[in-house]
């Protein structure tokens, strides 16, 4: 956003030592830095999908479900039960939009993930399962919008869609463009040293093809092809569970949403449980489906009677379960925005998540834990 709303001239997002896209400032565009002030999520998450007290942990539910496609081959390379990529699918071949405007890789090159306009069933499935790493999403926004008059849905992570939704509060002339947003559920934008941490632990040779973070089955493995043409392969456990976590994003530390409160449908794994806990072994993939509109819930209602996905509703007790890191940090995520003000001296603009009244439900002691962690990160 950065560079689109400033223009390449003054700003550039540069791939840094730390593995993450950063804004590079050539020069001072005043315009530019008060529009970002006002659309950048990092700053602001500003839910615009009300909900009550007692939805204060998941947000608008108008619909519940634990859902796969129909098709063998979307549901295996999906990252779960393939219903992201169905769903584009579905809004393509009933022409409900044109495109969809998704994250997709580069199998050359696993640091050229950015976004991709897909307009076909292949391109949709070129762009399936997780991309645990930065991308370039909104980079070239205007271009996309400007080039002809098409309709999308967007999918992308929680961040993703506020910033789309704050962009199009002050380009309110792009709003009827999108006609339904789709968040996967996220635990956090691991930078590419996480990557290659998980790559040189195999003592592969650079460059790297074909990698892939997960699918080809529930969870999936991260694999990948090194220069030798030596095929490795890592569970999900072992990747995401023991480096790639270790190597997130700060904003996604004090993050009021991995759970997409404001799209439309909401995704993520419907992981079966094994002692109170998520059980990881390998299965055939179900998604956690949460839709929170009436237009949510009217595209997996067509599905449905198509005959292109399969689902059981599920109760909302029962995503603490599948989801656990997510409630945690639902009830306790206030608790280091604090130690963030106290330390940045910053507050952050978060509205109508009910990050507040949730810290409520949740002992001192593991609030302290939580502040006390962050702060004496943040000194």
């Amino acid at each position: 956003m950065c560079e689109s709303v400033c223009g390449k001239d003054a700003v550039e997002m540069e791939l840094q030592q730390s593995g993450f896209f950063r804004p590079k400032v050539k020069t001072v565009n005043a315009v530019g830095e008060k529009i970002i002030a006002k659309i950048c999520p990092g700053v602001n998450v500003i839910n615009d999908i009300p909900f009550e007290k007692k939805e204060s942990i998941w947000g608008k539910i108008d619909g519940l479900y634990s859902a796969y496609s129909n098709d063998t081959e979307v549901r295996t390379k999906g990252s779960s039960g393939g219903i992201v990529s169905a769903v584009a699918i579905s809004l393509l071949e009933n022409k409900k939009v044109d495109a969809i405007l998704q994250v997709g890789g580069d199998h050359t090159d696993y640091e050229r993930n950015a976004l991709r306009i897909s307009k076909s069933r292949a391109d949709v499935l070129n762009c399936a399962s997780s991309r645990y790493a930065p991308a370039l999403i909104f980079d070239k926004i205007f271009e996309i919008l400007e080039a002809n008059t098409d309709s999308y849905a967007f999918i992308g992570k929680p961040c993703d869609i506020s910033a789309l939704k704050n962009f199009l509060n002050v380009y309110p002339e792009y709003k009827n463009r999108f006609k339904l947003t789709v968040s996967i559920m996220c635990a956090g934008m691991p930078s590419f040293v996480g990557t290659r941490a998980v790559i040189d632990g195999f003592k592969a040779e650079y460059p790297v093809k074909n990698l892939v973070y997960r699918g080809n089955g529930w969870p999936g493995f991260f694999s990948f092809i090194d220069r030798l043409g030596g095929e490795y392969r890592k569970s999900y456990n072992d990747s995401w569970g023991k480096v790639l976590n270790r190597h997130l994003n700060f904003r996604c530390k004090v993050c009021p949403d991995g759970i997409g409160l404001q799209a439309d449908l909401a995704v993520g794994d419907a992981w079966e449980t094994k002692d109170g806990y998520p059980d990881f072994t390998e299965k055939e993939g179900h998604s956690l489906v949460i839709s929170r509109t009436g237009q949510g819930s009217r595209v997996l209602q067509d599905m449905l009677a198509a005959g292109e996905m399969s689902s059981a509703v599920l109760d909302p007790a029962k995503i603490a379960l599948m989801q656990p890191y997510q409630f945690d940090r639902r009830r306790k995520v206030a608790a280091r925005l604090i130690a963030f003000a106290l330390v940045k001296r910053k507050i952050l603009n978060y509205q109508g998540v009910y990050i507040w009244y949730n810290l409520t439900k949740v002992g001192p002691l593991a609030l302290l834990k939580e502040f006390y962690g962050t702060f004496k990160r943040l000194v």
